[in-house]
């Protein structure tokens, strides 16, 4: 399975447990891996160093907990600079 489809997983595992996320964990920042919360945060910065250090370089979804869903813009995927990386 690709990064793609793992990811995919994992915001569908997201998704089935938002309204409980959102009741203990709004504004925060969860990690999601094999469809489980395996960290709990402040920042994205602060999720990405421990999944890294816990597990790492493998695809786990790093999402902060809100209502209203915002649009991110990362220009490591948008100019295909983080692909060359994890490939």
């Amino acid at each position: 399975m690709g990064v793609s489809e793992v990811l995919i997983n994992e915001l569908r595992a997201y998704e089935r447990m938002k309204e409980d996320l959102l009741k203990r964990y709004e504004g925060k920042v969860v990690a999601i891996k094999d469809g489980k919360v395996v960290g709990v945060y402040e920042s994205e910065e602060e999720a990405f160093k421990d999944v890294v250090r816990r597990f790492g370089f493998v695809p786990v979804l790093i999402k902060r907990v809100e209502r209203r869903e915002r649009l991110e813009y990362i220009p490591a995927y948008t100019y295909g600079l983080l692909n060359a990386v994890i490939g």
